[in-house]
């Protein structure tokens, strides 16, 4: 009769733990693993049960409690186990323990994932060797969206595949959603967060750089140019185009965003009259103006309420010079807390040679937001043509200075915008990537775009940080892991067994 006990209890913990195993590996909960769970704990309970009255018969009541005790205690632990296993194979949670969380994907990257209102399907064309570098990263994309999804391949079992989808490269991964496709050959997170945003949109955006006054150009790749600037509005999945309104005459249709860049020359008349009709019919304009230079854009922007100071912001602190600069760089780390352009952006920006920027008191039915200002330790200097700077309180305007204001104002069916900077230099390829400037301007790019699920900081450098271990390093780690500490736990187990069958 007892064989029979301990064969019905034994068959009722394997069909238990073999539910569990089988969930595990499946991750579908059908009503099969529901019938499994009962017969298993029905025969897991008819043991119990059997051992409890046979155990009555043979021990005293003290060993009796002492060893249902035990042996309830061990049963309760294990359904405890089970349990906590079957909620996690449904609800997770990750940590990122790294320096600054560098494994984590980026504030951009977990908007646009979390935003998807289509399927993405991603397929990687890894080596059965390398699947593992893919994982890594997809599964962090996979988590975050139930419409995304992705399928490892090895090229070597699927010549076919390679053919279909145009892959020739090891490493490859191709991006799909509805009839778009997006191949890339480097798998990190910018680009795969760039083809999942190209196959997403249903259209592309234009933004316009206007020409012919000698304003920074987007081809241009010395330090005054605006040539990274422009590959990262690329890089936003945005066209990118020069446009002269002198020859041209009017702003096309196609334009989202025009760009005015520092001209070094006077506007046409006509200019400012096609670009005043733009704006008012809903355009947007990113205005970029340095000091002493624009005298007729900065006019016609008081017709939006803003005020270009014919000024240079000194820098007072030494804060500036330890990243190349001086006095004339002001650094900038206060932010407007609830526009989308600036919010949560917490890093520091630097303006070379800029300008104060100031709304009107009488703001004309327009909404106006003062985006970003300077420390208290600076002063916009009226009189910086002879090159020798000192604050002058009757001439001068003591900080924190204003550097960057967007005006706003909701239309019938759309909205026009207007953002001024008091300085161009900023985005610029000799400090586009210092500190935040780049983020800064694409952010302004992208909300004038209409796309603030691109408003963010962009995705951050990983470092190789990997531990590196000598073999008699690995020796000792293994022999402490493997080894040590699972026998001092079997010791203290046998210790505790005897010394509890003694009493």
């Amino acid at each position: 009769m007892k064989k029979m006990d301990n064969i019905v209890g034994g068959v009722g913990l394997f069909i238990t733990i073999a539910a569990l195993i089988w969930y595990s590996i499946t991750r579908v909960w059908e009503i099969y693993h529901w019938i499994l769970i009962v017969l298993g704990v029905t025969g897991i309970g008819y043991f119990v049960y059997q051992y409890i009255m046979n155990r009555k018969k043979e021990l005293s009541t003290r060993s009796l409690k002492q060893g249902s005790n035990v042996f309830i205690q061990v049963i309760v632990f294990l359904a405890i186990v089970g349990m906590i296993a079957f909620v996690t194979t449904r609800r997770h949670y990750r940590a990122d323990l790294t320096k600054d969380n560098l494994y984590s994907l980026s504030d951009q990257t977990d908007k646009i994932v979390n935003g998807l209102d289509k399927e993405v399907q991603i397929k990687a064309f890894f080596k059965a060797s390398d699947q593992k570098i893919a994982t890594d990263l997809l599964d962090e994309y996979s988590y975050r969206s139930g419409n995304l999804s992705y399928e490892l391949i090895d090229p070597d079992e699927e010549p076919g595949l390679n053919k279909q989808y145009g892959v020739t490269a090891y490493n490859s991964v191709v991006v799909e959603s509805g009839h778009k496709r997006e191949l890339i050959t480097d798998l990190n997170e910018t680009n795969l967060t760039n083809a999942i945003i190209k196959v997403t949109r249903e259209q592309d955006k234009v933004i316009y750089f206007l020409t012919g006054h000698g304003e920074k150009s987007i081809t241009d790749g010395s330090p005054q140019g605006l040539k990274d600037a422009a590959e990262a509005i690329k890089k936003e999945n945005h066209l990118v185009r020069e446009i002269n309104l002198a020859m041209r005459g009017s702003i096309p249709d196609s334009c989202t965003v025009l760009v005015i860049a520092s001209p070094q020359t006077e506007l046409f008349p006509t200019e400012l009259d096609s670009i005043k009709y733009f704006i008012d019919n809903g355009g947007k304009v990113l205005a970029l103006l340095d000091p002493d230079r624009g005298g007729s854009l900065r006019d016609f922007l008081k017709t939006y309420k803003v005020t270009v100071g014919n000024d240079m912001i000194i820098e007072r602190s030494a804060i500036s010079q330890l990243f190349g600069g001086g006095p004339g760089i002001p650094m900038v780390q206060t932010y407007d807390a609830d526009h989308a352009i600036t919010k949560d952006f917490g890093v520091m920006t630097f303006f070379p040679y800029a300008s104060s920027v100031k709304p009107a008191e009488d703001k004309g039915g327009y909404r106006i937001t003062e985006l970003l200002k300077t420390s208290n330790s600076c002063w916009a200097e009226t009189d910086y043509a002879s090159g020798k700077v000192s604050f002058d309180e009757n001439m001068d305007t003591q900080g924190p200075i204003n550097i960057a204001v967007i005006v706003e104002k909701d239309l019938a069916d759309r909205k026009l915008a207007v953002a001024v900077f008091g300085d161009a230099d900023f985005a610029s390829n000799a400090y586009f990537r210092q500190q935040g400037n780049g983020n800064l301007f694409l952010n302004t790019i992208s909300y004038l775009a209409e796309e603030e699920d691109l408003i963010s900081i962009r995705p951050k450098q990983v470092d190789d940080s990997r531990l590196t271990l000598t073999s008699a390093e690995v020796s000792t780690l293994f022999y402490l892991v493997v080894i040590a500490i699972p026998l001092i736990v079997i010791v203290l187990g046998v210790i505790v067994f005897f010394k509890r069958n003694r009493s």
